[in-house]
């Protein structure tokens, strides 16, 4: 199954899963990605099969799933020129953007129930569906440099519940 069907489902889930990332890492992505430089075991990945093949992720145009992060339940995914794709990130903002996966539940949880799971605060920009949420929220960046406000997204796909987190750098685009 194609997780990006749609661009509200695409932007429901690019925001609930940063918090599975601790301080340090990630950094590395946002180094270097105005030359182009990519550390030497990164491997761009433009899809990858999720939950022992029960969804198939693809990253955004202009990012790519880096293969070193990648489990069943979990991918961080960064322009396609910090993971030495240099052809495939023109354009895309300098930022983080991760996945998760796990069994879905009866109902997707509100903005405030993930904000308090995720130690978050000051909730803004909810926008809710029967089959997706997304907020943004400003807690704890994972990495040096990464703002505090960030986008999150959960989203009913077949039989995974699919969190997003999207963090970019303190003023920039993403």
């Amino acid at each position: 199954m194609n997780t990006w069907i749609c661009k509200t489902t695409v932007a429901a889930l690019a925001l609930s899963l940063l918090a599975a990332c601790e301080e340090g890492q990630g950094g590395a992505f946002l180094q270097g990605s105005d030359t182009g430089a990519a550390s030497p075991k990164a491997i761009a990945l433009s899809q990858a099969n999720m939950a022992f093949g029960a969804v198939t992720l693809v990253a955004p145009n202009g990012f790519c799933i880096d293969k070193a992060s990648l489990r069943q339940n979990f991918a961080l995914m960064s322009r396609c020129e910090a993971l030495g794709a240099p052809s495939a990130g023109a354009n895309a903002p300098v930022g983080i953007l991760t996945a998760s996966f796990s069994a879905a539940s009866a109902t997707i949880p509100s903005p405030s129930e993930t904000a308090a799971a995720f130690g978050l605060n000051t909730v803004t920009d909810p926008v809710v569906s029967d089959r997706s949420v997304t907020f943004r929220a400003n807690g704890r960046a994972p990495a040096k440099g990464l703002s505090e406000t960030h986008w999150r997204g959960t989203a009913r796909v077949g039989s995974q519940m699919m969190g997003l987190a999207l963090h970019g750098p303190s003023g920039g685009r993403a």
